[in-house]
């Protein structure tokens, strides 16, 4: 009969590098904040929300997704969906710091603003016709 002999691993680590993930624990904190912020400002997350989230925060930082997410509760468009909207046109802009995203709302509600108060103001002379009771 064949006796078994236990199964030894004699390779010892030579290169010295230990495998020590601390930004693992920074992004678990990040991941937490922003679905601590969904959830008591928009609503339950889903897990494909969960999912879009981590995504984004990934790519851009907590900060861009939280103030992605202050702006769609500003807005009453509490979705995933307007969420995605703001942080995929922040990417394409090249947006990488909240800094940059606030300057670029701000420049946005400007342009808001002059297209809303560029119509010439109506001036009456005569306001007879106005208050005019007429009947005919």
């Amino acid at each position: 009969m064949f006796q078994k002999k236990p199964n030894v691993n004699d390779n010892e680590n030579v290169n010295g590098n230990e495998n020590v993930n601390v930004n693992a624990q920074e992004s678990c904190n990040n991941l937490q904040e922003v679905f601590e912020f969904y959830n008591n400002n928009i609503g339950t997350i889903t897990s494909y929300g969960a999912e879009v989230l981590e995504d984004y925060t990934q790519e851009l930082g907590k900060e861009l997704v939280i103030y992605a997410m202050k702006l769609s509760v500003e807005s009453n468009a509490r979705t995933i969906k307007y969420i995605k909207a703001i942080l995929n046109n922040w990417s394409m802009a090249g947006i990488k710091t909240l800094v940059e995203a606030e300057e670029m709302q701000r420049t946005r509600n400007l342009d808001k603003k002059a297209k809303c108060n560029n119509f010439e103001q109506r001036s009456y002379d005569n306001f007879d016709n106005l208050y005019a009771n007429k009947q005919e």
